[in-house]
């Protein structure tokens, strides 16, 4: 199974003395998780699921990658929101079918963590962007690198004309 780990959005900044947990992505931020969706779904195949944080600038960012996929969310998971590799682990073994790529919309430093746990590589997981990779033996958490894509390269991608999706 491949992983995807996309990093949310440009967001708000958290009002003083508020809670981070209610950031809303920026209009730019809007504009950018959408472009780079759209790169993001061509270099996605096979069956698909798309699982996100609930707070709100990861359930928009993941809002533009299921329009982008023409999919639907299939789960807000807290362990993504705080973090708990192991019990998303858990979840996406006990899953009755396994998807061929499964996508998970968060947080830093959460992401950088995870991936650099899973690949043993040290990766500037930026806003927007996402890092892809091929998961090991069922049982254990190791993986290959496959690609980290910024922002930007997703969104070139999506713009370019004439390549096929491979969906």
């Amino acid at each position: 199974m491949d992983l995807i780990l996309v990093r949310h959005a440009e967001a708000e900044d958290a009002p003083t003395g508020g809670t981070d947990d209610a950031r809303q992505l920026t209009g730019h931020g809007r504009k950018v998780a959408a472009a780079m969706a759209q790169g993001l779904a061509l270099c996605v195949e096979g069956r698909t699921l798309l699982w996100t944080s609930p707070l709100p600038r990861a359930r928009q960012t993941a809002e533009r990658v299921a329009h982008a996929l023409e999919m639907d969310i299939d789960r807000e998971h807290d362990a993504i929101a705080v973090g708990d590799l192991d019990a998303l682990h858990a979840d996406w073994r006990s899953l009755a079918r396994r998807p061929d790529t499964l996508i998970l919309v968060g947080h830093q430093p959460h992401l950088g963590l995870w991936a650099e746990r899973l690949t043993g590589v040290v990766l500037p997981i930026k806003k927007a962007s996402a890092v892809a990779m091929h998961l090991g033996a069922e049982g254990n958490l190791a993986a290959k690198l496959l690609w980290y894509a910024h922002p930007d390269a997703l969104a070139n991608l999506g713009r370019r004309k004439g390549i096929p999706s491979r969906r």
